[in-house]
């Protein structure tokens, strides 16, 4: 067999079948957590027929979209279509929802339909075709996205690239697992007193899902890229995508083993950190007003001494009251060694959080200033802002109480010899210079990349050479430039917001830039 027909061959095998599998298994794990959480208030109700509902009607909703395109259905015919895949859906729910059931309450059940019609349409089975069809429907919106991984960017206002669409849609549906996977794992049952106990063990289809989901955002990407690598007549070796699938698997099979490897019971909650860092807060402030207080009265506490004012007579002694007797608790509160590696593990986990939304607020400055916007957030920047004043009035009043030949003396130390390689901070640059920075650093890279600037091209002249390799980030590049024009030769003031956009640009580019090989570029 031919390398061009075993590609083929994968392909197919790809869209057919894996791809279709993991849509449906995906949206069974949503399911059959919100079949746990019913289950603490309905423990009787048999739910495994809504979980292979829901991963039947994502699977259908693959291959019904391909048959509506192939056969170019529109109009009445799409309608009619549409109309008997749903009808279908409702029957094997309401077949589904009598599994179990003895056979004489079915048939009794199944002869009141025509006097009470209505019975047909009851509580459970209505519910279960919603998210049957809910399931469907997400599942044809996954799929046309895929399709659109192919098809070039519209440039409109509201266009959501498909790799946004599928990663956003992916994430929505963890929020949706986690929720209701975390409910019952809490025991919300307690909660509500509802006296069902809370789901032990291993929650398998978290794992699953997500697992999964890194692996269709692996092909997705995969994807992505081979559009890219076709638009720039890239040669690429057939043999990538099985070894792109094979080497996704063992790295999230590495992921989930060393999460299972890895020790958790060591590590104190987030809340339980942060209150130990407040109590130690606290008790480092108690001993530093203590020792100021010590130190403000002793010499007061000479000077009475001195003056035969001192403390009063002694008094008859009388003996210490005894401490009651000690009453060991049920648990033993952590140690300092736990504290640490609680706030080791804490402190991690925290920055990468908070590096990723940084992250995504610099690359979508829409996202930004909308949670600037909000009343919480200027009021807890008021605050902020507020405090850090009161620090900094504070430190000067300490500073002024050093005395003036130490600060003189201070002052005329020699300042700290500078490394030869230090680190540019933008956050120490005006929004002009940041901007000027942000395109320079985009000639420099693309000299790198082998398109270099000539010293006769203008800005918008390099700009339309780079636009015919920089595909992807046209647009981006465009409104690059004209920043840099702006900040360079206009004399009014540059904002900060145009410099957060000029970053996003900038980021979005240097991406499109790491794309080009090495020497493809004009000469």
């Amino acid at each position: 067999m031919s390398p061009a027909q075993q590609a083929l061959n994968r392909a197919v095998w790809l869209e057919n079948v894996f791809r279709p599998l993991v849509i449906g298994v995906m949206f069974g794990c949503i399911a059959l957590s919100l079949v746990e959480l019913v289950h603490l208030v309905f423990p009787t109700w048999n739910g495994a027929y809504l979980v292979l509902g829901c991963v039947l009607a994502a699977v259908e909703a693959t291959y019904s979209h391909r048959l509506i395109r192939a056969r170019s259905l529109r109009g009445s015919d799409l309608v009619r279509f549409r109309a008997i895949e749903l009808g279908m859906f409702f029957v094997a729910l309401k077949i589904g929802s009598y599994v179990g059931e003895p056979w004489a309450a079915v048939v009794a059940d199944i002869r009141t339909w025509p006097r009470e019609p209505y019975r047909v349409l009851d509580l459970e089975t209505l519910v279960a075709f919603l998210l049957a069809v809910l399931a469907w429907h997400v599942a044809t919106q996954t799929v046309r996205d895929y399709e659109r991984l192919n098809e070039p960017p519209e440039f409109h206002r509201y266009y959501v690239s498909p790799m946004d669409s599928l990663t956003g849609r992916f994430f929505t549906g963890g929020v949706v697992l986690l929720i209701a996977a975390g409910l019952t794992r809490i025991g919300i049952a307690h909660l509500l007193d509802l006296r069902r106990p809370s789901v032990p063990g291993l929650v398998a289809n978290v794992l699953v899902y997500f697992l999964l989901g890194l692996v269709m955002l692996g092909q997705v990407r995969l994807a992505s890229l081979r559009k890219r690598w076709r638009v720039q007549d890239i040669q690429v070796a057939d043999e990538l995508p099985g070894r792109w699938v094979r080497y996704s698997l063992v790295f999230i099979g590495l992921l989930a083993l060393v999460a299972f490897l890895l020790p958790t019971g060591y590590t104190m909650g987030l809340l339980e950190v942060a209150g130990w860092l407040l109590g130690l807060a606290l008790a480092v402030l108690a001993f530093v007003a203590t020792l100021l207080f010590w130190l403000i009265t002793l010499p007061l506490a000479l000077l009475l001494s001195l003056l035969g004012l001192g403390l009063p007579p002694d008094l008859p002694s009388q003996p210490p009251p005894q401490p009651p007797p000690y009453a060991p608790t049920a648990a033993a509160a952590p140690g300092w060694l736990q504290f640490l590696r609680s706030l080791v593990f804490w402190s991690i986990a925290v920055g990468m959080i908070y590096y990723v939304l940084r992250s995504y607020v610099r690359d979508h400055p829409e996202l930004g200033e909308t949670l600037v916007a909000l009343r919480p957030i200027r009021v807890l920047r008021r605050w902020w802002l507020a405090i850090g004043r009161w620090l900094a009035g504070w430190g000067k009043a300490v500073g002024e109480l050093v005395p003036q030949d130490w600060r003189l003396r201070w002052l005329r130390r020699p300042p700290p010899a500078r490394e030869p390689f230090h680190f540019l901070r933008l956050g120490g640059l005006s929004p002009r210079a940041q901007v000027l920075y942000f395109y320079l650093s985009l000639v420099k890279r693309a000299g790198q990349q082998g398109i270099p600037r000539h010293g006769s091209q203008t800005p918008y002249e390099y700009s339309t050479v780079l636009e015919s390799k920089l595909i992807q980030a046209q647009q981006e590049l465009e409104l690059l430039t004209q920043a840099f024009v702006e900040a360079r030769y206009s004399p009014h003031e540059i904002g900060t917001e145009q410099a957060r956009h000029g970053r996003a640009n900038w980021q979005r580019v240097k991406v499109a830039l790491r794309a080009i090989r090495p020497g493809t570029g004009p000469k």
